[in-house]
């Protein structure tokens, strides 16, 4: 009697050979696939870090636009006393790095302390644009008048209680100019200023690149 036997069929599986290919070419597709997501990330983040370091300049812009606006003139030196000014109490100068206010005087709502009411001349404070190092800062100068709300500040390694620190306005400043300019478009003196423009640009650096950021305004002066 004769015996059949089943014969056993190939069993299924990847050479050797076969599962090298398949990692090797999986690594590429894995190298590949995480280049891009890092590349992507990297310009996410410049793209995240311009955006923001924009939106510093335009908020600085906006301080010094609105501080501009309720300003009567532009003084040539400060006109209050300041113990730490450059080069002695009247050190302040107005030019192209420097951008001193005679802003109109308020009290703590906001109400204008006026010399003389029935011209409309108001008291004066002075704000001060100044740089210091590569940080743009605000110094304020009260007029010390009776119920002017505006407080003296101080560089920030002077300030105390009674002289809090001159305000921060912007960081990573590299670029900075005050144009002054009359009424027909024209360069001028600061003292004849009609408007000021501000130009102020704004760098960074993330991962070995750097990140700049430039802004620039016109804004006009009150004039009293």
């Amino acid at each position: 009697m004769s015996i059949k036997r089943k014969s056993r069929g190939k069993e299924a599986g990847f050479t050797l050979v076969e599962t090298l290919v398949v990692m090797i070419i999986m690594g590429v597709i894995g190298l590949m696939l995480s280049t891009f997501i890092y590349t992507w990330l990297q310009a996410a983040t410049l793209a995240q870090n311009r955006a923001s370091l924009l939106d510093t300049a335009e908020s600085s812009m906006n301080t010094i636009t609105t501080d501009v606006q309720l300003s009567g003139d532009v003084d040539t030196n400060n006109r209050w006393a300041d113990a730490y000014g450059p080069g002695g109490q009247y050190g302040w100068t107005s030019g192209s790095q420097v951008l001193i206010l005679a802003k109109a005087a308020t009290d703590s709502s906001n109400n204008i302390l006026f010399s003389d009411p029935a011209k409309y001349i108001s008291q004066k404070d002075n704000d001060i644009y100044y740089l210091s190092g590569s940080n743009l800062y605000r110094r304020t100068l009260s007029a010390g008048v009776a119920n002017d709300a505006a407080v003296t500040t101080c560089p920030p390694a002077n300030a105390s209680a009674s002289c809090p620190a001159d305000k921060l306005i912007a960081r990573a400043v590299t670029s900075l100019s005050f144009s002054y300019i009359d009424s027909g478009g024209n360069t001028t003196t600061p003292t004849s200023a009609r408007s000021v423009q501000v130009s102020l640009t704004l760098t960074k650096t993330q991962n070995a690149r750097s990140i700049t950021a430039s802004y620039s305004t016109r804004m006009v002066l009150r004039n009293e």
